[in-house]
């Protein structure tokens, strides 16, 4: 926005300089580690099964690719560990940077709401002038949304940073829970081929992995409402094209070594 805006003649400059630089202070942090904040927590779980299950599917594929070593299984229970754990730390990593961010802009907005009311209410008035209000009901809604500090707050930062207030949990519960779930799903596919022969894995990760795909795809779809199938079948296809690629490299490697 700038002096062309209409009703530019009420709005300072600074006021539209600053609408600016905070909605460019919100895209470079929400870009960065807090990206998967806006998915609620219990959708980013499901993902991160997800995740967990195809990864492990990739490693069993390209040990699969260079002959089944006698060591598949447990190679792929130290992967399922190490993949829950990465995937822990990083979700709770991602909250806590999520809540640290709208933590300082909370405290950020009621400082200058507290300080400087005149050029807060000069944003409030950049804002909707840039929506297409205009005079006399532009200041009308200017005034009823300046009125009271607490819904002010909301507006600003939701209009001026574009962040939606919205209950978050502690970033070590959502590390637990993507853990757990990563960890589950790693060591069903896992465990059982550890405990058996490399070859069991032919039949059991590709059942169990298909039936583990199911579950998640079924509380995906009731949690989005959307279809069980489409989220069914983009895992089916995200797993056979990667899986595709580690096992076509593994035994092109493993050629090449035996060629050596």
């Amino acid at each position: 926005m700038d002096a062309t805006t209409p009703d530019a003649g009420i709005i300072s400059g600074d006021a539209a300089d600053h609408v600016v630089d905070a909605r460019q202070r919100a895209r470079t942090v929400l870009s960065g580690e807090s990206h998967i904040g806006a998915i609620d927590d219990w959708r980013r779980t499901l993902i991160s099964a997800r995740d967990a299950l195809i990864l492990v599917w990739l490693t069993w594929v390209g040990l699969h690719g260079f002959g089944d070593p006698s060591f598949t299984g447990w190679m792929l229970v130290a992967m399922s560990a190490g993949l829950a754990l990465l995937t822990g730390i990083s979700t709770a990593r991602s909250t806590h940077a999520q809540v640290s961010y709208y933590t300082s802009e909370l405290q950020r907005e009621r400082a200058e709401i507290r300080d400087d009311p005149d050029h807060e209410r000069d944003e409030v008035a950049a804002l909707y002038a840039a929506k297409g209000f205009q005079e006399p009901l532009l200041t009308q809604v200017v005034d009823v949304l300046c009125a009271d500090d607490d819904r002010l707050l909301k507006v600003m930062m939701e209009e001026e940073l574009g962040l939606s207030l919205f209950h978050v949990n502690h970033p070590l519960l959502v590390g637990l829970w993507n853990f757990g779930a990563a960890l589950v799903v790693g060591l069903l596919l896992s465990l059982p081929v550890a405990l058996s022969q490399p070859s069991f894995a032919h039949y059991w990760i590709p059942f169990a992995g298909s039936a583990a795909l199911g579950v998640i795809s079924v509380v995906s779809a009731k949690a989005t409402g959307r279809s069980m199938f489409e989220f069914f079948a983009v895992g089916v296809i995200m797993a056979f094209v990667t899986g595709g690629v580690v096992y076509t490299l593994a035994q092109w490697f493993s050629e090449m070594l035996i060629a050596t």
